[in-house]
C-alpha cells in the first residue's frame, strides 16, 4: 500500500464514531429519562392525593422516552395507582393513560388522555348505596349483570328485593336496563312493587337514562362501564386534551 494511501483519512470510521457516540448519548437520555420521570410523577400523584410516600404508584413508559422529550413532554404513559381513596374515602384501583402530555400541560393539551377507576367486589356495594343514594343498600357482579338488593316492606311484610340490571354509556350518559326483579321468592312483577314502595325503586325497577356529567368534571365524559367475571366493575372515560391547561375544563359539568 502507498504512502498516500495510508494518509487517506478514514471518514468512514469517524462517521461510525460520531454515530456510536450518538447512540451511547441518546441511550443515556433514554435511560435517565425513564429512572427520573416515574419518580417525578409519582410524586406530583401521592402528593395531590394525600398519599403516604410508600403508597404505591405505577408509572411506565412506552415508546422512545428521548423521542417524546424531543416534542416537549411525555409520551404513552401510565400511571395506576391501587387502593386510591377517590370516592368518598372508599379505595378504588385507578389508571391513568396519556399518549402524550406536555411537560407543562398547565400551557399545553394532552393527546389520548383516558381513566378508569375500578371498584373491588367488596366496595361495590357502598359505591352503589352512595352512587343511589341510598335507593340500593347492596349490589353485586353476577353473570355479566349488575344485581343490586335492598329490604323492603310489601303488605307489612319485609322482603329483601332484589334487581338485576343492564349499565350502558352513551354520550355520556348511563342508561338502566332492568333484567328483572326477585323479591324474595314472592311472585310480584316491578309493576306490583312499585305501587306498593311508590316511587322510590323507579331508579332501579324502570328504564331510564341518567346523566352524570354534573357529578364529574366538565374535561370528564363517561365513557363506559365494564363488570368483570371477578366481581368487579370499571369506570371509564376519556379526558378533554385541555383538561389540564383550561381551569373551565376541571368545574363540575352540566346536565343542562
Amino acid at each position: 500500500m502507498s504512502p498516500g494511501a495510508r494518509r487517506r483519512p478514514r471518514w468512514w470510521v469517524r462517521l461510525l464514531a460520531v454515530l456510536v457516540g450518538v447512540g451511547v448519548l441518546a441511550g443515556a437520555a433514554e435511560l435517565a429519562l425513564r429512572l427520573i420521570v416515574p419518580g417525578v410523577i409519582g410524586g406530583i400523584v401521592r402528593e395531590q392525593l394525600s398519599l403516604s410516600d410508600d403508597h404505591p404508584v405505577e408509572v411506565s413508559l412506552g415508546g422512545s422516552a428521548l423521542a417524546f422529550a424531543l416534542r416537549g413532554g411525555i409520551g404513552d404513559v401510565t400511571v395506576e395507582i391501587p387502593d386510591a381513596p377517590l370516592i368518598e374515602g372508599v379505595p378504588v384501583d385507578a389508571r391513568v393513560h396519556a399518549g402524550f402530555s406536555p411537560f407543562n400541560p398547565a400551557e399545553g393539551e394532552i393527546e389520548g388522555g383516558t381513566a378508569s377507576l375500578t371498584v373491588p367486589r367488596e366496595q361495590l356495594g357502598a359505591v352503589i348505596s352512595m352512587l343511589t343514594s341510598g335507593v340500593a343498600q347492596s349490589g353485586e357482579v353476577r353473570d355479566g349483570e349488575l344485581v343490586v338488593g335492598r329490604d323492603i316492606e310489601v303488605f307489612g311484610q319485609k322482603i329483601t328485593l332484589t334487581a338485576r340490571i343492564a349499565l350502558e354509556v352513551h354520550d355520556g350518559d348511563v342508561e338502566i336496563v332492568p333484567r328483572g326483579v326477585n323479591a324474595a321468592g314472592l311472585d310480584l312483577s316491578a309493576e306490583q312493587i312499585s305501587q306498593a314502595t311508590g316511587s322510590l325503586l323507579d331508579p332501579i325497577l324502570q328504564p331510564q337514562t341518567v346523566c352524570v356529567r354534573d357529578r364529574l368534571p366538565a374535561g370528564v365524559t363517561l365513557s363506559g362501564v365494564r363488570l368483570s367475571s371477578t366481581g368487579s366493575a370499571s369506570i371509564e372515560a376519556v379526558l378533554d386534551p385541555r383538561i389540564l391547561s383550561d381551569p373551565a375544563e376541571l368545574q363540575p359539568g352540566s346536565c343542562g
